[in-house]
Formats: structure tokens, C-alpha cells, sequence
């Protein structure tokens, strides 16, 4: 009997969906403001920085793609000659 008058407790403790949805979203916006968010240069700073790593991969990436395949069909061409 005891049992089931904790359980009964403790349901009727827990808020309802919208109250702990209501709770999240309170929750959010306190940590959004806690953010810094960075300045409109640092940010096209950063996006070049980025851009350019990806180019130079890029252009590695061709040019060993490029070398091997040059490099096979070489060794194509001098085994069925």
C-alpha cells in the first residue's frame, strides 16, 4: 500500500509537457546569451583561411590522381609492348 502512494507522489510532482517544453526553451535562450559570437572580420578571415586549405587540397588531390594514372598507364603501355 505504501508503494503505490510513492508512486502516486511522484507522478503528481512531474510538470506536464509544455511546462518542461516552456522550461527547455528558457534554458536556450539564457545559454544563447552566454555566447560570443564572432565579429563579421574574423569571420571572412576564417572563411578564407578555409577556403584556401580546400583549394590547395583540392589541387594536391588532382595532382597526385593526375601523376598515378600518367604513371600507370606508363607501366600499361611498357608491359603490353
Amino acid at each position: 500500500m505504501a508503494e503505490k502512494d510513492i508512486k502516486k507522489n511522484t507522478t503528481e510532482q512531474k510538470p506536464g509537457f509544455f511546462k518542461r517544453l516552456g522550461g527547455w526553451f528558457k534554458g536556450l535562450k539564457s545559454e544563447f546569451k552566454k555566447v560570443t559570437w564572432a565579429s563579421r572580420k574574423s569571420t571572412f578571415k576564417n572563411f578564407g583561411i578555409v577556403l584556401g586549405i580546400i583549394v590547395a587540397a583540392a589541387v594536391a588531390i588532382c595532382a597526385v590522381d593526375l601523376g598515378l594514372g600518367y604513371l600507370f598507364n606508363s607501366l600499361l603501355k611498357l608491359f603490353n609492348a
